[in-house]
């Protein structure tokens, strides 16, 4: 299992590689992306959520798929990294 630490670095990884790599930037984000709602993860949570909308629009592979991932997890974590009800 990943640490918070892994995912943090993985998805600032992500987002310097939007520019010139945007297939493997979602690639990376959907490595890091958990697929249920974990406490204290909110701001993995706040940096997938941006990663996502900097990938917006960008025609690549894999970034439609991240958009969903991201679409369904992200509101289940509320601002304060508890999972919502």
């Amino acid at each position: 299992m990943a640490t918070a630490g892994w995912a943090a670095a993985t998805l600032v990884l992500a987002q310097a590689e939007v520019p010139t790599q945007p297939t493997d930037a979602a690639q990376r984000a959907w490595m890091s992306s958990p697929v249920s709602p974990l406490p204290g993860c909110a701001r993995r949570h706040a940096r997938l959520a941006r990663l996502d909308q900097v990938l917006a629009g960008v025609p690549a592979t894999g970034v439609g798929d991240l958009h969903e991932r991201v679409r369904v997890v992200v509101p289940l974590i509320d601002n304060h990294g508890n999972a919502s009800t």
